[in-house]
């Protein structure tokens, strides 16, 4: 058990402070030819080298980077076509190169090859990865120009290649939650079809066609025939994939060009097969056969005219169109009703003057997010396009959108690398946006945790802003404006019930049926939604479910008591609406009952997800689990997890995702996808998790408690090493939300005198805490990290005893807390009485109790008690010295911790010295970006600034600020105070200006991070009233010192060096 809790017993850096009163370092705890009218031509020299047969993409033509209205056109072959020779006439005209690049100079053209042979074979998987490659190869070429993820797309398809773009755009739209995938799908704009078979009915349909299209290749009849049977294989495939495309083909241009001469003797695509039967669909006939339909002989041709021409004339179209614009696409297929909803936003929204803003308000289920969509459709099909979707969900989830559009909207040269920057770069460029703008906030829910929004807000005449969320506080957002607050209710009875019918595929002679259901589900779009689907999936008529849903009421009400409980908790209105819910979900689940147990595995995975956050569950959790080892009894609870691995006991994604869309079929999962990252990724509604929590008893409740936080400890253990989690910073912050998730589990389920729990259980659990704890210090979440370790200290208390090796460890983390939140003197009365216990318990020389000693002496200086601090300070390095050796990580801190004291005693050159050869040994041991090792920089950058090396100083002063940025994230408190370090320096070079831009974010910084009164926040206050004092702003330096000074008395104590130091300045 020792090892257990020692593990995370750490010890401090030294952290030096440079004058006037910096804050110091811290070691912190991504062919045939067709006859034409025209006679052949000699084709223009060739701008390439022809890439005939190769495979990839490449770029025909350029196009004017400079003109707005850059587009690019992608050209895609078809069975046994080749990118070059498909569009190439036997003069040797390669039309696509030679002549539309003179007609359009502003497209960059591109041609698509692939082997078709291995795309359209039998397996599915072949289509899907030819597809995926186009979308891969097209994505990181249009990255590679600026503005090229806005850019408009152009398809241009001959026969089978159709077919490819389709499944492209399919599954575009299946992983839009990708950021690649989505500027794809939302960019495509017009796709033209040359002699593509839409329609093919059954597989000898299919086959005829592979047979009569080949008519004529040079190919061995072995070759040939492999092809017919492949593609006839294929053909329920392909027929699905014409099917799915019909709802994203609704909202582009297209022109479908059939050919009207045989080949071979027979019209190979003809008119029935070619057509979609859009309403959006423009269709030209053209006198060509199946294999000339995409060759042009000139550009004076009947070729050109009958497609050329055409083809042009809708590149013209969609450039002229064309504007940038970020939207889901997550739009129903069908949309019933709300007519007077989406009315009454634009009314609200065409009002004059500008801004305007509109709230779309109501509980959850009502299709909010739906109805903002269908409004942003209709409007984008409109004069005005440019519209944004941001995630309104927290002010973090809005940077992160902006940081998304910022790279849809900058130019080639707007390079900002930092993230804040990219955030104020998008800010601007709305506030002086030329057009009408349209902005959605979506799911705006927690106005009392994210009170700002207003400052993502453009105030600009030009713009609207349509928000929406459940929460009643934001209304506040339209005060005194009734006709921009919008209250979604329910559907009207008319819409209800087509929803039911669409959902259901019911259709009963007596309406009635359908309408008494919609009403007794209160008109709720996805109560009724979610009832629809269990009524067909159970072949239930119409007429027999009311009686079917009495007695599931009856049962959950009777069987779960908590539910009653819970409509008390949330009032009237959302009591009524959200039971509703939750019987559907019942109703949902008992189908999912009928094809596996209760004790399957899709149901476990169900519950369990539910104890995450759940906007997104990644597989990712559940692979770095199962890779890590058992030896708990925690993970006995999760055996069953072995069921998604195959006979070798190597995890299978196929097994997962199987079970996922089960789930989804059931519409108790509200997504899956799978990211660019290659896991699958599940996302829940939150109301669909409030029921898996009630319709589960207390005791099932806390055993998914335990899994759930089981799973996330051990990836945290797994990749701790050195003091430091080896993961990204993002990785860091998505586990940190499904930790927060557990914080609420635990209140819920388990809490500190949960009696119910096994003992042993309840230890493994406190040591889980831990590492949670441990991640929000990593993150400079200090307070986060608080909550959970007087939890745990409490617990192990209890459980273990006031002596036991793993509460001491305990107050020893909790101590480091504090001193990163400034509260020393409480860090000293923890540190003082664990030193004692341990030096009774391990003995004097362990190295845990020397890592006590270290820890007091990092408080003491704080405390300006520096001879104090020296002399223990020297015995700790001696003793580790002897007992670890001279490289261990824990003397090398001590070493560290030296430095800072003789740097605050001015011995400059000794600091020098055993700063220098501590960083050249961390290095070493640690690695360049281990936060130790930048500590160890950031302490020789200030000892090189008191021996007046400003420039040496400044440059490794900017590197450690620039790799935490990276590593740490920009609002981390280390981070903070490399910013801190860089203003002194600048303060001492006399560059005023630079040093007042960078202390003003610093101290606001650490205001909103740290606390008003955090004393690092007071030093960032100290230095920017020295730099306003050297700027002549003499009354307002007065001022903010004379602030500081107050603070600085009442925080730290009138004796305190800080004090005196700031006192002194005011006397001046």
């Amino acid at each position: 058990m020792s090892k257990i809790f020692n593990r995370f017993k750490k010890g401090r850096a030294g952290r030096v402070s440079n004058l006037p009163a910096t804050r110091g370092e811290s070691s912190s705890a991504s062919a045939q030819s067709q006859n034409s009218a025209e006679p052949p031509t000699q084709a223009p020299a060739s701008q390439h080298a022809q890439p005939a047969g190769k495979a990839g993409l490449f770029e025909l033509a350029k196009g004017k980077h400079d003109d707005e209205k850059t587009i690019d056109v992608v050209a895609v072959h078809g069975l046994q076509g080749d990118l070059y020779q498909t569009w190439t006439h036997e003069n040797g005209t390669m039309w696509l190169e030679s002549i539309l690049p003179d007609k359009i100079p502003y497209a960059r053209i591109m041609t698509f090859g692939y082997n078709s042979a291995i795309a359209f074979s039998s397996s599915e998987a072949m289509l899907e990865d030819k597809s995926m490659e186009l979308i891969n190869r097209l994505s990181m070429k249009r990255s590679s120009v600026g503005n090229g993820s806005t850019r408009p797309i152009v398809f241009v398809c001959h026969s089978l290649g159709g077919i490819l773009v389709k499944k492209a755009l399919i599954l575009a739209h299946e992983r839009s939650s990708d950021i690649h995938y989505r500027t794809i799908l939302d960019n495509t704009k017009a796709i033209a079809f040359l002699g593509v078979p839409h329609r093919g009915a059954d597989a000898a349909w299919w086959a005829t066609f592979a047979a009569n299209s080949l008519k004529g290749a040079t190919l061995g009849m072995t070759t040939h025939t492999d092809l017919v049977k492949d593609l006839q294989k294929a053909s329920p495939t392909l027929a699905t994939t014409s099917k799915q495309f019909v709802d994203r083909g609704k909202s582009l241009k297209i022109y479908t060009f059939y050919e009207t001469r045989k080949l071979s003797g027979i019209v190979v695509v003809d008119k029935q097969s070619a057509l979609l039967n859009l309403p959006n669909e423009k269709l030209f006939p053209v006198d060509a056969n199946h294999r000339t339909i995409c060759k042009i002989s000139s550009a004076e041709s009947q070729e050109y005219e009958a497609v050329g021409a055409w083809i042009e004339d809708l590149v013209r179209s969609v450039a002229t169109n064309a504007s940038p614009n970020l939207l889901p696409n997550r739009r129903v297929s069908h949309f019933f009703g709300r007519e007077d909803i989406i009315s009454k936003i634009d009314q609200a929204l065409s009002a004059s003057p500008g801004p305007h803003v509109v709230v779309l308000r109501g509980i959850g289920g009502q299709g909010k997010s739906q109805v903002a969509m269908e409004y942003c459709r209709q409007r984008k099909d409109g004069p005005s396009s440019d519209i944004f979707w941001i995630d309104a969900t927290s002010e973090n989830s809005v940077a992160s959108t902006f940081i998304s559009i910022f790279d849809l909207i900058r130019t080639t040269t707007d390079q900002l690398h930092d993230n804040n920057a990219r955030v104020a770069f998008v800010r601007r460029k709305f506030a002086n946006w030329p057009t009408e703008l349209l902005l959605v906030f979506d799911n705006y829910d927690d106005p009392h945790k994210f009170p700002n929004i207003q400052d993502y807000f453009p105030p600009n005449r030009l713009s609207s802003i349509l928000v929406t969320g459940r929460h009643a506080d934001i209304g506040t957002l339209v005060l005194g404006q009734d006709d921009n607050l919008i209250e979604l209710s329910g559907l009207a009875d008319t819409a209800a019930v087509d929803l039911l019918e669409h959902h259901s595929q019911a259709r009963e002679t007596d309406g009635s049926f359908g309408e008494e259901i919609v009403k007794r589900l209160g008109y709720h779009p996805l109560a009724i939604t979610q009832a629809g689907t269990y009524i067909r999936k159970g072949g239930i008529p119409l007429g027999e479910f009311l009686d079917i849903y009495k007695q599931e009421k009856a049962e959950i009400l009777t069987n779960t008591p908590q539910l009653s409980q819970y409509r008390r908790k949330l009032g009237n209105a959302e009591n009524e609406t959200s039971l509703n819910v939750f019987t559907t979900w019942q109703l949902s689940f008992q189908q999912l009952l009928s094809h596996v147990s209760e004790d399957s595995v899709a149901i476990k995975l169900l519950r369990l997800l539910a104890f995450f956050d759940n906007k997104d569950i990644s597989e990712w959790l559940f692979i770095e689990f199962h890779r890590s080892p058992r030896t708990c009894m925690i993970s006995e609870l999760l055996e069953w997890v072995n069921q998604f691995t195959d006979s070798q006991k190597r995890w299978s994604n196929r097994l997962f995702k199987q079970n996922l869309i089960l789930l989804h079929d059931f519409c108790l999962l509200q997504s899956v996808a799978q990211a660019s990252d290659e896991y699958s990724h599940a996302s829940l509604h939150p109301l669909v998790k409030d029921w898996i929590h009630l319709q589960m008893g207390k005791s099932t409740c806390q055993q998914y408690t335990l899994m759930a936080s089981q799973i996330l400890a051990d990836i945290l253990r797994a990749f701790y090493e050195n003091e430091h989690f080896q993961l990204p910073l993002q990785t860091k912050q998505y586990l940190a939300l499904h930790v927060t998730a557990q914080e609420g589990n635990n209140s819920e389920y388990l809490g500190i005198n949960c009696a119910e729990v096994h003992q042993d259980l309840v230890i493994e659990y406190t040591s889980n805490q831990r590492w949670f704890a441990e991640l929000f210090s990593a993150l400079g979440l200090h307070n986060k990290a608080e909550r959970l370790q007087v939890q745990v200290l409490e617990t192990e208390k209890k459980v273990l005893g006031p002596e036991h090796l793993g509460t001491l460890t305990s107050i020893s983390n909790l101590a480091l807390t504090y001193w990163n939140q400034g509260r020393w003197e409480e860090a000293e009365t923890l540190e003082v009485q664990e030193l004692e216990t341990s030096k009774n318990l391990l003995g004097a020389e362990h190295p845990s109790t020397l890592v006590s000693m270290g820890n007091l002496a990092s408080t003491w200086k704080k405390q300006g008690r520096w001879e104090e601090a020296e002399t223990l300070e020297v015995h700790v390095l001696e003793t580790r010295k002897r007992v670890l050796g001279p490289e261990h990580p824990d003397t090398l801190t001590s070493m560290n911790n030296l430095v800072s004291t003789y740097w605050n005693q001015g011995r400059w050159e000794e600091a020098e010295t055993l700063g220098v050869q501590v960083l050249e040994t961390r290095k070493r041991v640690l690695g360049a970006e281990h936060p130790d090792t930048l500590s160890s920089m950031g302490n020789l950058a200030s000892t090189w600034k008191n021996q007046g090396r400003w420039e040496e100083a400044e440059t490794l002063e900017v590197h450690v600020l620039e790799t935490r940025k990276r590593v740490l994230g920009p609002e981390h408190p280390d981070t903070l105070s490399s910013m801190n370090n860089l203003a002194s320096t600048y303060w001492n070079q006399g560059r005023w200006e630079e040093a007042k831009t960078l202390g003003v974010q610093v101290l606001e910084t650490s205001k909103r991070v740290l606390g008003a009164e955090h004393p690092d926040t007071l030093s960032s206050m100290n230095n920017l009233a020295f730099t306003w004092k050297q700027q002549g702003r003499h009354s307002e330096a007065l001022q903010l010192m004379e602030e500081c000074v107050q603070l600085r008395t009442r925080i730290l104590g009138t004796n305190h060096p800080d004090t005196l130091d700031a006192s002194a300045a005011l006397l001046e």
